[in-house]
């Protein structure tokens, strides 16, 4: 469970994939607003897994919400992921994986978001 910024504001996020080489993550962000044309993961606050997620509010994860951060632009929280909606969450993130095109997948949250490759020797 991590904390990142969309628009300024911070959001839950939960952790689905790291790649150490790229130092980036990806993360399925939560947003407190409520979509009805969109099949997500609703997690009430007062759930057991929302005290887990240390959640202020109810929280909805949708697919359209998956994005790649830098492993520095995420903080770090107290809370976790219980394993019964990890589930869930894998669950909902590989069935968008599969209709995303290879440009959704790697969306930033942030045009900064994604690591630039490392200059090499005569580049600036």
């Amino acid at each position: 469970m991590v904390m990142v910024d969309v628009g300024g504001k911070p959001h839950p996020a939960i952790v689905v994939r790291i790649v150490p080489g790229e130092q980036r993550m990806v993360v399925l962000c939560g947003t407190g607003t409520k979509r009805y044309e969109f099949a997500g993961i609703d997690v009430q606050s007062i759930s057991a897994a929302g005290k887990a997620l240390r959640l202020s509010k109810d929280t909805f994860f949708y697919a359209t919400n998956l994005r790649s951060v830098r492993l520095g632009h995420a903080k770090g929280t107290e809370g976790y992921c219980p394993p019964s909606l990890f589930l869930q969450v894998r669950h909902l993130v590989e069935g968008a994986l599969t209709v995303l095109s290879a440009a959704e997948q790697e969306k930033d949250l942030s045009e900064d978001a994604r690591p630039r490759p490392a200059p090499t020797a005569g580049q600036p």
